[in-house]
């Protein structure tokens, strides 16, 4: 009897761990612990891209762990580990995975960029190609996967050096690996934390971006994974650009390198001469040091200049039209200014974005928002070419040049105009500001200019690549160092009476009376003498406190709202998309018709434009975005949501006929979008919702049309798909959501 209870007692025990062990296997999606493998960065030396990457990954997964309570256990492991250890449950997540079709059936990927990889070239050990040098390529045999981008990027790299190889494709990387074990190749493309005992690292060619990878079973994690990563950039959207700036632009200027015909050209570099316009201060200021004058821009170039043995020569301009003239006449080389894709600037050059510079928003106090249709713009004649592209951007604003940003705070106070726009850096410095108590800085508005170099054309255009590589090689933080120093101003009167000569003069004025009065309060009586002191004092105190209001003011509400529209293409963008959809889904849908909601993702456009640079990705943008504008009704609402995303709304759709038509032609466009006579580089990955159909709300309708996206992305891009409810329901979302 004891025994069969005892028996009965070990069975029921058994079950019982059985069930519990049933339960932990089944609720991994539940782990608030997960072992993420990762590439073994230990080897690397800190400041390495590869330490940077890693970085950055880690950094992004901090802050999801914010949203989610999660904690992460990393696992330093290789890919083919890394895969094995995925399906047999030990490891939850590995980064960094490239997007491979061959094995869909066991792994999932997330659908966001949150992690890179370095491409490097790998040699045998031993090897007399270990060198830095590209030149060592010519005429070798190199070895790429075949389903990856390593070969886009190898010859993108070879071709800008004039060098010419064979490329052999392997189907997976053993294969890759045991090609330059055996000596089949000479080299071989693969990431950096890809390295097999026997090889050696011969130069790092460029940063690609990578995935989250998760066994099959475990596509749920991978899908929270992706909504957070979508949560974490929609909530808080200068985080990444805070984590590109500290890690990824750091990681990608110790992979650019020069070429044979720029290195020689450096080795022999003339004086550059850059015309200038002082009195622009911060930017250009009226102090000379060594020839140097005072600001931020001449000490950025001059810090580029250290780089890469450039030496400078600053010559001053009467204004921007002079300076112009000097380039053109050969009198001078460089001179800063905005880009704008117009027939008048094409006898130039330009390098890439040089700074981006931030404008505000002055108003009269009271004006709680900008005017969406005409308006008057004072603006001052610093930078040339800013009224031109503010008119492309705006063609409603009547756009008022002036010479000085006091000039156009008098105008604006005086009622002349709606509004003004000054550099935030010039505003941050001067207390201009301060002599007018009508006028408030807008917090929420902002506007930013894209400063380049213009280049003459009696210089090489070699000249154009080695100061836009110069730019990209140039530390962000030596730069914020750079525009910090300058921020902290010298305060001298020679400097304070050739800013504000009209000021000191009235502040002059204003102190001898002040001595005046005091010297006749002393005449008077203690008693007013004291009373007056007690004035001064409280005047003194209201100063301070109208100055901290303004200050409160101006930081009130930062990013409340957003601009209507996208500087780069004048589509809409993600703010003014949501009202346009919010306000057509509140509203009467017409008998038997439908609303359609695309959104649309340019594959491969990150490479394209890490490999020719921002100015051809914005061309590249401009034309999508012209094309798609051609493509759809003139009662459609097209947006740009960010990067290369962008998004459409057609209300009132009668035939999904016409839903099909304009994604065959989205299609077709990006594929014909050419980058530099090449049509082979893009194509676009389109998700579609249906209102009512697949929601009723913007969430929902971004929501079905993301997960239809998805799907595409995961099919190998270059698709189009309508959000199947049944196949796509459930998909999951950021809690709180």
């Amino acid at each position: 009897m004891k025994r069969g209870m005892y028996c009965g007692a070990v069975f029921f025990l058994v079950l019982l761990l059985m069930f519990v062990s049933g339960r932990s296997t089944s609720a991994t999606d539940s782990t608030t612990v997960l072992r993420v493998g990762c590439p073994d960065v230990s080897a690397f030396p800190d400041g390495s891209p590869e330490q940077l990457l890693f970085s950055y990954t880690k950094r992004y997964l901090d802050e999801i762990s914010r949203n989610t309570g999660w904690q992460y256990e990393y696992v330093p492991l290789d890919e083919v580990s890394a895969r094995e250890m995925l399906r047999a449950g030990r490891i939850d997540l590995y980064f960094p995975a490239e997007y491979r079709q061959d094995d869909q059936q066991d792994f999932s990927y997330s659908i966001n960029n949150a992690a890179f990889a370095v491409l490097s070239l790998y040699v045998k050990e031993g090897s007399t190609m270990n060198v830095q040098d590209p030149s060592v390529l010519s005429g070798k045999r190199i070895g790429v996967l075949a389903d990856g981008v390593h070969d886009y990027a190898v010859v993108s790299l070879l071709r800008d050096e004039g060098i010419t190889v064979e490329i052999l494709k392997y189907a997976t990387p053993d294969e890759l690996h045991q090609a330059l074990a055996d000596g089949a190749v000479d080299a071989i493309a693969n990431r950096a934390t890809q390295q097999r005992d026997g090889e050696a690292l011969l130069m790092r060619t460029a940063l690609l971006p990578a995935c989250f990878l998760a066994a099959k079973h475990r596509e749920g994690l991978i899908k929270n994974l992706s909504d957070f990563v979508y949560y974490t950039e929609t909530v808080n959207p200068s985080f990444e650009t805070y984590l590109t700036q500290v890690f990824l632009d750091r990681a990608q200027s110790q992979i650019v390198r020069f070429t044979a015909k720029e290195t020689a050209y450096l080795a022999n570099a003339p004086v550059l001469r850059v015309a200038y316009v002082g009195g622009h201060s911060p930017f250009f200021g009226e102090r000379l040091e060594d020839g140097v004058p005072d600001g931020i821009y001449p000490s950025i170039l001059q810090a580029i200049g250290e780089k890469l043995d450039l030496r400078f020569r600053f010559v001053r301009a009467e204004d921007n039209d002079h300076a112009l003239k000097m380039l053109r006449e050969g009198e001078a080389d460089l001179f800063f200014c905005i880009y704008n894709n117009l027939p008048s600037m094409r006898d130039f050059f330009f390098t890439a974005t040089f700074a981006s510079e931030d404008f505000s928003y002055v108003v009269r106090r009271g004006t709680g928002e900008i005017p969406t249709g005409a308006a008057r713009v004072a603006l001052p004649r610093w930078f040339y070419g800013a009224r031109t592209y503010l008119n492309i951007q705006h063609p409603n604003w009547q756009i008022v040049p002036l010479d000085e940003p006091a000039d156009c705070l008098r105008l604006l106070d005086d009622g002349g105009c709606d509004f003004a726009l000054l550099p935030s850096l010039f505003l941050q410095q001067s207390s201009l500001l301060s002599l007018h108590p009508s006028l408030v800085v807008i917090a929420s508005y902002s506007t930013e200019l894209p400063v380049s170099i213009a280049i003459s054309d009696h210089q090489p255009r070699v000249l154009q690549s080695v100061l836009t590589k110069g730019i990209l090689k140039l530390d962000v933080r030596r730069v914020q160092e750079i525009v910090n120093e300058h921020m902290m101003g010298r305060l001298t009167l020679t400097a304070i009476t050739a800013r504000y000569p009209m000021q000191t003069v009235a502040l002059a004025v204003i102190l001898l009376l002040s001595i005046f009065i005091a010297m006749f309060l002393i005449e008077r009586s203690r008693t007013q003498r004291h009373q007056a002191d007690v004035l001064l004092a409280k005047n003194e105190e209201l100063e301070k406190a109208i100055e901290e209001q303004q200050k409160l003011m101006r930081a009130r509400d930062i990013y409340k709202q957003e601009a209507e529209l996208d500087p780069l293409t004048g589509l809409l963008n993600k703010k003014a998309i949501q009202s346009a959809c919010e306000a057509m889904l509140d509203g009467p849908l017409k008998d038997g018709a439908f609303h359609a909601f695309f959104i649309m993702d340019l594959d491969h456009f990150k490479e394209m434009n890490d490999t020719y640079g921002h100015q051809a990705g914005d061309a590249v943008l401009r034309r999508f975005a012209q094309d798609v504008r051609l493509i759809f009704r003139q009662s459609d609402h097209i947006g740009r949501f960010g990067g290369d995303e962008f998004t459409v709304l057609m209300p009132n759709v009668t035939t999904p006929v016409a839903v099909e038509r304009h994604a065959r032609q989205l299609m077709t466009a990006a594929q014909e979008l050419e980058v530099r006579d090449d049509r082979s580089l893009l194509s676009v990955s389109i998700g579609i919702a249906l209102a009512p159909m697949h929601g009723t709300t913007y969430d929902e309708l971004f929501l079905a049309a993301d997960a239809a996206l998805y799907d595409v992305k995961r099919a190998g891009r270059n698709g189009w798909k309508i959000y199947d409810v049944k196949a796509d329901g459930g998909m999951l979302c950021p809690e709180g959501e």
